[in-house]
């Protein structure tokens, strides 16, 4: 179910005519809101120290970048590409944690790395009539590696409840879009863009949010690996069937091969098949 609700948010937020900026506000400011009452019902709020408040708030900020990136490839490349851009993050975090931590690369990871590259150029639109979608999509990519810098910032306050961490990258990233208020249109919004933020909030933000966490907490690793690429082939689906978006034979292979990269990263275990083996 919480797959389902995440696979809505790209149909959603290509769907209502609000832009990036508005989106992102009203999201975040639903989210901080909702998870600070949870978090007060529930009496989670604690001092933190200087040091956990600068990665909180690095983690918001990073979190509104991203965030602010995948709603403009949503809204150029449109949502079924979108979804697949930026789910290359998981071959991100896996060069992202050789830098932050000198992880080893493996050749599998190596073989990921490549199927993945091919992915991403097999789905990227090159034709002279769709040259905005391939920058969406280019762009989403780009948004799938900020993504991929959340977990690493995530490691430093790993001490700290799930919630309190959900509220720091809500709330900062809420004060992040503070800054894109100019940019906000919110006089033009009919009443169906209103609903449509409504439900990104409540549902694809609050919801899904808290649900994912009972699943990642309950279900072994791996399992929640397989079900989160599932974001693909449902976002696709639901844009098919509520956007009526074409969907290709290129996005079709593009998203095969991404999907089948980042599960060999995520499935195969870390002692196999380093560079160090003979």
């Amino acid at each position: 179910m919480s797959v389902l609700m995440m696979g809505f948010v790209p149909v959603l937020i290509f769907g209502i005519d609000a832009n990036e900026a508005t989106i992102g506000f009203a999201r975040l400011a639903i989210g901080s809101f909702g998870i600070a009452l949870l978090m007060m019902a529930r009496r989670e709020f604690r001092q933190i120290s200087r040091r956990e408040l600068f990665w909180l708030a690095s983690l918001g900020i990073m979190f509104a970048v991203h965030w602010y990136l995948y709603f403009w490839s949503i809204k150029r490349a449109g949502a079924a590409l979108a979804a697949i851009a930026v789910c290359t993050f998981g071959i991100h975090l896996l060069l992202v944690n050789r830098v932050a931590y000198g992880d080893t690369i493996r050749r599998i990871d190596l073989c990921a790395v490549a199927i993945a590259i091919g992915g991403v150029i097999i789905a990227t639109p090159f034709h002279a009539d769709s040259f905005e979608q391939g920058i969406g999509f280019i762009v989403g990519v780009f948004s799938g590696f900020l993504y991929a810098c959340l977990p690493p910032i995530n490691r430093q306050i790993a001490h700290l409840p799930t919630n309190f961490r959900a509220l720091g990258q809500f709330g900062f990233g809420f004060i992040g879009f503070l800054f894109l208020w100019p940019l906000t249109e919110w006089q033009t919004l009919q009443q169906h863009d209103w609903y449509g933020l409504l439900a990104l909030g409540v549902v694809c933000t609050i919801g899904a949010h808290t649900l994912w966490n009972k699943v990642s907490t309950e279900l072994p690793g791996n399992l929640t690996a397989v079900i989160s690429y599932l974001y693909i082939p449902l976002a696709m689906l639901l844009s098919a069937l509520f956007l009526d978006e074409a969907i290709t034979w290129q996005m079709v292979a593009g998203a095969t091969l991404i999907i089948t990269a980042n599960l060999l990263v995520a499935l195969t275990p870390k002692a196999k098949s380093a560079l160090s083996d003979p």
